[in-house]
Parts: structure tokens; C-alpha cells; sequence
């Protein structure tokens, strides 16, 4: 349809006042009385009225003239947006981009309001647990070990490997011990650990070195003939990792959540050379790959994805906001919070803003990070420069509070040796408290006002900086050409630390005060795996029995010359126990039993009766 020239439309606009003096003293003035034209589209829409009247037989392009879009002062002004922020898309368009008016005030919550009122009890199958190898059992399920021996194996076949490594359940077991051996008994490199003059026994008496290599050079988690190709669309950057991340995250997810959480990102160490590696100067490994993790203050993992770039696609679901590559990363990780029960997630800079804070209030989470003052639009708190003047002194602080869609921000700056700006939801800086400083001119500590935010914060900041201490002090440092491989020792280690965690939380809500530190329950869970065999008759149903056998054991090894109990878990496998001959006799390790013996089991290394009247042998390896 062709448009008309503002020329023409004028020309129409003065024939049409000069017509009016001609009709002064027509007919046409009774039916045209009270009739006026408010905008140029009425006028328009006359005209085209009359054209239809006078000329019915005209051509189509003459029959619809162009509509012309009057400037009328009632039209809404467009969203004031800041200067480098993305033009807002249909899915985000909850969120107001409207100018926020900041005014000094304290945000006050209720401490009702805060009141926790989500889940809390464990599940049943975590609290029947007992040993290292169970909790590490409920994370690396046989499901997933089934996926990795799988596609181990497919992928020998698909690689038509000579000789290659047919690998099973139990193998993959003592793979996965040998792993977790070498994160807390340290050797210059791999090989060593089967040196003949140097080597660690308890690795060379499970599988051959050269058997070891073939299972590391052939494992695989999927399917590489079903990855897409790189130029399609729907291309995954991880896929050869991707079911064993889904398959964990599963795992780790039905850990109910607390009330307090904290999202941070983590460096998996490597210098390989690999598209998604990361430079983050500020960490103490600077090189590696990076993840995003949701932690609870005990330092466990509920959830964690592998960042693979930001031009990886953002599966951004219907109602979800689009914030940017910091701020999806939160919604993201924040799926699996329950909402309206009064959650609290924590995170730092590099995720928070105004529409992020927003978004988790309105879905019942209150929030709490520390804030780039150029995501603070129009909030009048001091600058750098103010606050760092000499006459500013040490704990100055100042709160501004905006409402955005109902929804009450709180911005606060303290000066500390440098100012710290925070943006909550649910806390301000009153009642602020003291905490002490070292006084360069005094030469003395002295007390320094502090606002609550701030003790929120740092209460509650630290569980994935936590899970990084756990990872640090006992890790799987193998090295390997493999980007999988490295991503597979990482996850490996996460599995293992929340085990542990679990382990110790559970055993508290027991009542039980003999815990393990992270060390001894690494080699208490590497020596189970690297033992442990295949149940003769099948996996035992039921829950375990009210049987003290183990405390019996532990304390009978006390009343007489020391033979190492073995693992619960290797003792009741049913594997490879076999009775041998001693040269002199032993006493019966067995409970309440005071005979003496020329037999002992060849794996567990413990002396036992084998006779028709007592047969501990067989209630040593039974009863539980």
C-alpha cells in the first residue's frame, strides 16, 4: 500500500478548509452539525470515506491510503535504560526498567518473616547409612558406574583398540580406589606408585600398572557417534561430559537444602590447552576450568555446572528473566531452591544487580551480595572518592532503600580499608555493631562501627570458598592429555567431599563422636574400593541389623596382640576369603570367642576358629 508525502497530506488539509466557507448555505450543514475532526488520522479516515463513496470503481492501490501515527502527548515514554544494558527481551519484560528513586532509610525486616519453613529431615536411604564406601555408594551410584563401563567399552570397540581393556563393575571399583589412593599418598609421578624398591603396596597388590593405563586411556562417559556437529545449532560443548554432570547433580540434589546458600565459582586446575579453559588472575590457580557451584555453609555441593563459554546456549525457561551471563548463572543454579519457604542465597559481585535481587524476592528468596556501584542506577551513596577522604572516618556507613515492583532494596557502602558496597533484600545496616581494626597512628586495635549486612555476609559467604579448602587439601592431581579426564578427577573429588560432609552430619544427628577427618575417610574409602568384590548370592535386602559384631571386633583387638580389622564393607563381600595356615597358633579374633587357631583368612589377615563345634570363620564373614 502506497504512503503519502507530507506534502500531499497538507494539500489535502487546505482543500479541506478552504471547502468549509463553501458550504455555509448548503443542505449538508444540518447532517454535518457537531462533526469535527480531533487528529490527521480522522481526517485521513474521511477522506477515505469519501473516496469510497464517489469513486467505488477505482483501483485497489487509490481505495487505502497510508495511516499516518499522530503525536499524541498520552503515549508512554520509552524504558530509561543505562548506558551499555541490553535492550530488554519479551521474556524479561516483568522486571521495571523505570528510574529508581533511592531515599536514606533502613530496611527492617521481621524476624518472623524469616523464620525458616522449608525441609529439613535426610532421607531414609542417606540415614541408613553407615561406612565410607555407603555414602560414597548413595553419589557415584551403580547406575552411573554402569554408564561409564558402558561407554568405556563401546568406546575400546568403536576405536578398534588391540588388546583393549574389558572393563566391569568391580574393576572400575578398584580404578576409582587407585584414584582416590594417590589424592592423599603422594608420589613424583604415576608410575612410581608400582616401583619395586619405592612403590605403595596397597596400589600394586590391586592391578598392574599396565592395566591401570589401558582403563585410563579408554575411559569415556558417552556416546561420541550421537554428538552433533559444531556448526549445529543445538551443538553441546561438554557432551562428553554432560551425563556424568546430570547424573551427579541428581545424586547431590536430594540432600534437603538450608535455609542459607551461597553461589561462587570454581577453578577445576589445568593449563591443557582447551577452547574452555579460564584465566581468573584472582585466584590461587589461575589456569583451569571454571564452575559455578551452590554450597551450603558446610561446604557442601547441592548443584555445579562446567562454564563452557558465552556463547554457549542459556536454556532460559518460560517466565525466567534474561540478566545477562552472571545473572542466568544464579536463576539457573536457583531452580532447585524451594520457593516461599524463606531461603537466603549469597553471592559477590560478579552476579549481583537490582533486576537479580528483584526477580529472587518475587519468587519468595531473599538475597544478599556485595555490588559494582555502576549496577546502582541513580543511587546517590558516596563515590570512592568521597568516602576515602581523610576527614571520612574508618566505619562510615550509609543505607539507601528503593522500592522496585513492591519490592524494598537496600544499598549500603561501609568504609573499611576500602569502601564495600552490598545490595540485600531482607537485611539493612541497622543495628550496626563493632568490630576492631589495627590503628596505624595509635599503633592499637581499636572498635569500629559495623553494619549488620556486613556480619551477614561474612557469616554466610563461605561455603564454596569451604569445599575449595576440602578440595585443596586432598585432591586427585593425575595428570592427562584429556580434558575428560581432568573434568572426571574434579568430580570425582566433589562426590567424595560431600560424602564426607554427609558422613559427619549424619553421624551427629546419630549421636556418634568417633569421626573421620577428610584423610582417613579418603583411605578408608579407597581401601574398600580397592577389596571390595562381587556378593556371591547378590546384594543383601533389608535394613542392617541391630548386630554390635564390628564394636566387638574393635574392642577384642585391644584385648590381645593387634591384628588391622578390615573394612565392614570388605569383610561381609564374600570375595577372595580364604583360609590359609599359620606356623604357631593365634588366639580367635572373632567376639567372645577364647580358642586358638592355625587358620587365618588370606584377605583379611585375621586369625579364626574353623572347627565343626566353632566355626567362626564362616560368622566372621556373615554377621554384620
Amino acid at each position: 500500500m502506497p504512503r503519502l508525502l507530507e506534502s500531499e497530506i497538507t494539500k489535502y488539509l487546505e482543500t479541506l478548509e478552504d471547502s468549509e466557507d463553501g458550504l455555509d448555505g448548503s443542505d449538508s450543514e444540518v447532517e454535518d452539525e457537531g462533526h469535527y475532526y480531533q487528529t490527521a488520522r480522522d481526517v485521513l479516515r474521511g477522506l477515505e470515506n469519501s473516496d469510497e463513496g464517489e469513486n467505488a470503481q477505482s483501483d485497489e492501490v487509490d481505495a487505502d491510503p497510508p495511516l499516518v501515527i499522530d503525536n499524541d502527548q498520552n503515549m508512554p515514554d520509552p524504558p530509561i535504560l543505562e548506558a551499555g544494558e541490553a535492550v530488554p527481551q519479551s521474556r524479561s519484560q516483568g522486571i521495571s526498567k523505570r528510574p529508581l528513586v533511592w531515599r536514606k532509610r533502613n530496611l527492617v525486616t521481621a524476624e518472623d518473616s524469616l523464620i525458616f519453613r522449608g525441609e529439613t529431615q535426610i532421607t531414609e536411604a542417606l540415614m541408613s547409612c553407615n561406612t565410607p564406601y555407603d555414602f560414597f555408594s548413595f553419589y557415584f551410584t551403580s547406575d552411573l558406574k554402569k554408564q561409564i563401563v558402558e561407554q568405556s567399552n563401546l568406546y575400546a570397540a568403536q576405536k578398534q583398540i588391540s588388546n583393549p581393556e574389558i572393563i566391569n563393575e568391580n574393576i572400575l571399583n578398584k580404578f576409582l580406589g587407585i584414584l582416590i589412593y594417590t589424592s592423599v599418598i603422594k608420589f613424583p609421578n604415576t608410575r612410581a606408585y608400582w616401583s619395586d624398591k619405592f612403590g605403595y603396596d596397597h596400589i600394586k597388590n590391586t592391578m598392574p600398572l599396565k592395566k591401570f593405563e589401558k582403563i585410563r586411556s579408554t575411559l569415556h562417559f558417552a556416546d561420541n557417534t550421537l554428538c552433533l556437529p559444531k556448526d549445529h545449532p543445538d551443538y553441546d560443548r561438554l557432551f562428553k561430559i554432560r551425563p556424568l554432570e546430570e547424573m551427579l547433580n541428581c545424586q547431590f540434589g536430594k540432600v534437603p537444602l538450608d535455609q542459607r546458600l551461597s553461589i561462587d565459582e570454581q577453578m577445576c586446575a589445568t593449563k591443557m590447552s582447551h577452547y574452555i579453559k579460564q584465566y581468573m588472575p584472582n585466584k590461587p590457580h589461575k589456569w583451569g576450568f571454571k564452575l559455578y557451584l551452590i554450597c551450603s555453609l558446610q561446604g557442601y555441593a547441592h548443584r555445579f555446572e562446567v562454564y563452557s563459554g558465552g556463547g554457549s546456549k542459556n536454556n532460559i525457561l518460560p517466565g525466567e528473566p534474561d540478566l545477562g551471563e552472571s545473572g542466568n548463572t544464579v536463576v539457573r543454579l536457583a531452580r532447585m531452591v524451594p520457593r516461599n519457604v524463606n531461603h537466603i542465597i549469597y553471592f559477590d559481585n560478579f552476579y549481583t544487580s537490582v533486576p537479580l535481587v528483584t526477580y529472587l524476592a518475587k519468587e519468595g528468596i531473599f538475597s544478599l551480595g556485595t555490588v559494582r556501584v555502576n549496577r546502582l542506577r541513580n543511587c546517590k551513596l558516596p563515590d570512592k572518592n568521597t568516602i576515602m577522604k581523610k576527614n571520612v572516618p574508618r566505619g562510615f556507613y550509609e543505607e539507601n532503600v528503593a522500592t522496585v515492583d513492591d519490592i524494598d532494596v537496600s544499598a549500603v557502602v561501609w568504609k573499611d580499608n576500602k569502601p564495600v558496597n552490598l545490595l540485600s533484600t531482607y537485611v539493612g545496616a541497622e543495628p550496626a555493631t563493632t568490630v576492631t581494626r589495627f590503628d596505624k597512628s595509635k599503633k592499637e586495635r581499636v572498635a569500629i562501627p559495623c553494619p549488620k549486612v556486613i556480619k551477614e555476609y561474612n557469616a554466610h559467604m563461605g561455603g564454596v570458598d569451604l569445599l575449595d579448602s576440602f578440595i585443596g587439601r586432598y585432591h586427585i592431581t593425575m595428570k592427562s592429555r584429556k580434558w575428560t579426564m581432568r573434568l572426571f578427577y574434579h568430580f570425582l573429588d566433589l562426590a567424595v567431599i560431600n560424602s564426607w560432609v554427609m558422613f559427619k552430619k549424619v553421624n551427629n544427628i546419630k549421636g556418634n563422636d568417633q569421626l573421620l577427618n577428610l584423610g582417613t575417610f579418603r583411605l578408608e574409602l579407597a581401601e574398600t574400593l580397592c577389596k571390595l568384590g562381587l556378593p556371591a548370592n547378590g546384594a543383601k535386602r533389608g535394613r542392617p541389623s541391630g548386630s554390635t559384631i564390628q564394636r566387638e571386633l574393635v574392642m577384642k583387638k585391644f584385648r590381645g596382640p593387634a591384628q588391622a580389622i578390615p573394612l565392614k564393607d570388605v569383610r561381609l563381600d564374600q570375595t577372595c576369603h580364604w583360609a590359609v595356615w599359620l606356623d604357631k597358633q593365634q588366639r580367635c579374633k572373632f567376639p567372645k570367642c577364647s580358642g586358638f587357631t592355625f587358620k587365618m583368612c588370606q584377605k583379611c589377615r585375621v586369625s579364626l576358629c574353623d572347627t565343626k563345634k566353632s566355626n567362626c570363620f564362616y560368622k566372621y564373614h556373615n554377621l554384620e
